[in-house]
């Protein structure tokens, strides 16, 4: 499974109730009850709410992906990289961001996907509200592929109001404008002095 992949899986279950201690199965009765016995004030007893609904916790959204069932904490201890979150702009779509007793998938542009706690569920929400220290390289995605990749499109974007289309590049979760696309927009010419591009207003 690649990071595009475990991102696309993880957003088809946005909205899937948290409990911990499951995996993306429906929770029963007796489920609920073995849990709460085991786990005790870590199953809340708004989660008994959930009975005959499909339910799971931060590491099971990644191991339901996978198929490999592993903790958050084992997702670290068998990580390939283990960077400081600071870095995040180094990580690859699908890489695991992490804290001590959480896990979540970095989407981009600042953005993760988690079983983000009982209060919420599965959701998509900003790393700068998320208290994650690191990120990781899993085990268990191939990001081998997806580091060299980029997504040429067509966009939009509004200057002053007025409404230009110019390419945009998508790379590893970043937004890349050319230069000259904007510089037209502007109406300014590109030249270049050596390799510094060079905007003069026409």
């Amino acid at each position: 499974m690649t990071g595009e992949e475990l991102v696309a899986f993880a957003k088809s279950k946005l909205g899937v109730p948290y409990v911990y201690g499951m995996k993306g199965k429906v929770m029963t009765e007796a489920l609920y009850n073995r849990l709460k016995q085991t786990y005790g004030d870590l199953i809340w007893d708004s989660d008994k709410q959930k009975i005959g609904k499909v339910c799971c916790d931060c590491s099971g959204l990644i191991s339901w992906a996978t198929g490999i069932a592993r903790s958050s904490q084992n997702y670290h201890d068998t990580a390939l990289a283990i960077e400081p979150i600071s870095t995040i702009s180094n990580a690859p779509i699908g890489a695991a961001v992490w804290r001590k007793g959480h896990i979540g998938i970095y989407i981009g542009n600042g953005e993760y996907i988690a079983e983000d706690g009982s209060a919420y569920g599965c959701r998509i929400n900003q790393l700068s509200k998320s208290g994650f220290t690191h990120w990781l390289k899993l085990k268990d995605i191939d990001y081998a592929e997806q580091e060299e990749t980029e997504v040429v499109e067509q966009a939009k974007i509004i200057i002053n109001g007025k409404e230009y289309t110019i390419e945009r590049i998508l790379k590893d979760g970043t937004n890349y404008v050319k230069i000259r696309n904007l510089a037209d927009a502007l109406g300014y010419a590109v030249s270049s002095k050596g390799s510094t591009p060079v905007l003069t207003k026409k």
